[in-house]
């Protein structure tokens, strides 16, 4: 369904012309109220780590990271210190 397809939708429903600036500014309403509701995807990605390498490709379908955790000598899932706190990010560290 386009937008055309909605605002036909609405005048046919409402009888009457409405001005379609005002019909889209509802519609990008609506879509920004939806958007705060979705529930987002969340993925668990298992990696090996290889000593010295910095960067790891993600799969395409992923779009944001939040958390990374590694496993220390212990067993113990630990956070990344960089990832935790941006404070600590250094100007080399970002693409």
């Amino acid at each position: 369904m386009t937008v055309n397809d909605i605002i036909e939708q609405i005048e046919h429903t409402l009888g009457e012309k409405q001005p379609h600036q005002y019909i889209v500014a509802l519609i990008n309403d609506a879509l920004n109220d939806m958007s705060g509701k979705i529930r987002h995807v969340k993925k668990t990605k298992l990696m090996s780590l290889t000593a010295d390498k910095r960067w790891y490709d993600l799969d395409e379908d992923m779009i944001d990271v939040s958390r990374v955790e590694v496993t220390d000598d212990d067993g113990d899932y630990i956070m990344i210190p960089k990832i935790t706190n941006p404070d600590h990010l250094l100007k080399g560290d970002i693409v």
